[in-house]
């Protein structure tokens, strides 16, 4: 009996340490905070805190899905169904490769992960979302012997009826310095440009993009175009979507649409009824030097608004 309650109290001596080393802190939010719609993509971050004050390891899989799952439920509390591809993929004969990743006390990781590729948001509704991360790696049979994991924060997800209109589309951003909808204004053009490059120089993806016309600017690329021209319009939707995304991301060679300049200078503006032309010189911060670019913005008016639709890019200089 002795001999028992030795071994018992050697067990429990190593499973404490373990388990305590996973006393960290999980939180997620959206990444690209907006108006959400079924169709959306929603990409969320994922934070790791060592909250600790030992070193904490966990494996950080190649593919994230084996160190994470989200539990998405409505307001009645019942869970949105797994994405198809997520089982087959756990599932799949492959090998899962993974890193050793080490956080020393108050050292944070994260990652970013598109919510579709784990749950199905189909519906509009209002929704709860939960992350549980994994840090020794999600087994390929599933969760039959319920793997160690931490749970996150929860968050509110809000997903409104599709737009019927890429007006109406437009009109859905929010303006997430006052929490109030983003509308748009009939400005003059230069007005349209001034506010777009100093909504790029602060960050703020919204009002970057609610003059920009994003069909016009994705087909001044001739293959992009031929591809788009193509598509049904459900999948144009998509496409538009994808480009904004990468234009975010800076995922796209050679565009310097979205280069965040040091400062610029309205230098002429010309218009007419429906078209317009407005020229900015834009410096952009170099090793040692400032480079200086002049773009000429094409801009379009459609019900009264002037949109961009084109950009060209001429180095003037060095300062």
């Amino acid at each position: 009996m002795k001999t028992r309650r030795t071994v018992c109290a050697l067990l429990l001596g190593l499973v404490i340490p373990v388990l305590s080393t996973w006393a960290v802190d999980v939180s997620i939010r959206f990444h690209d905070q907006t108006v959400y719609f079924p169709e959306s993509d929603i990409h969320i971050q994922v934070t790791v805190t060592n909250t600790t004050p030992d070193t904490f390891r966990f494996r950080l899989a190649d593919n994230r899905i084996f160190n994470l799952n989200f539990d998405v439920r409505n307001l009645t509390n019942v869970a949105l169904e797994t994405a198809p591809q997520l089982t087959t993929d756990r599932l799949s004969v492959q090998p899962v490769f993974f890193r050793e990743v080490v956080l020393e006390p108050g050292e944070q990781f994260s990652f970013m992960e598109r919510l579709g590729a784990y749950v199905e948001v189909v519906q509009p509704g209002m929704y709860v979302v939960q992350a549980h991360f994994f840090p020794e790696l999600i087994r390929r049979t599933g969760f039959e012997r319920a793997p160690v994991h931490i749970a996150s924060n929860r968050l509110a997800l809000s997903v409104r009826p599709s737009p019927r209109t890429v007006d109406e589309q437009i009109a859905a951003r929010l303006d997430f310095q006052t929490g109030e909808v983003l509308r748009r204004s009939t400005l003059p053009p230069d007005q349209v440009v001034r506010y777009t490059i100093s909504a790029l120089q602060q960050g703020q993806w919204e009002r970057f993009f609610l003059y920009l016309n994003l069909e016009a600017l994705l087909r001044l690329d001739p293959a992009r175009e031929r591809r788009f021209l193509a598509l049904s319009a459900e999948d144009r939707h998509r496409a538009i979507a994808d480009f904004r995304r990468e234009l975010q991301t800076n995922m796209i060679d050679n565009t310097q649409i979205t280069a965040s300049p040091r400062s610029f200078e309205i230098m002429r503006t010309t218009f007419d009824r429906d078209r317009g032309q407005v020229v900015a010189h834009l410096r952009f911060p170099a090793d040692g030097f400032t480079e200086v670019r002049s773009y000429t913005y094409h801009l379009h008016r459609r019900d009264n608004i002037w949109e961009i639709v084109r950009y060209d890019v001429t180095f003037i200089g060095t300062e």
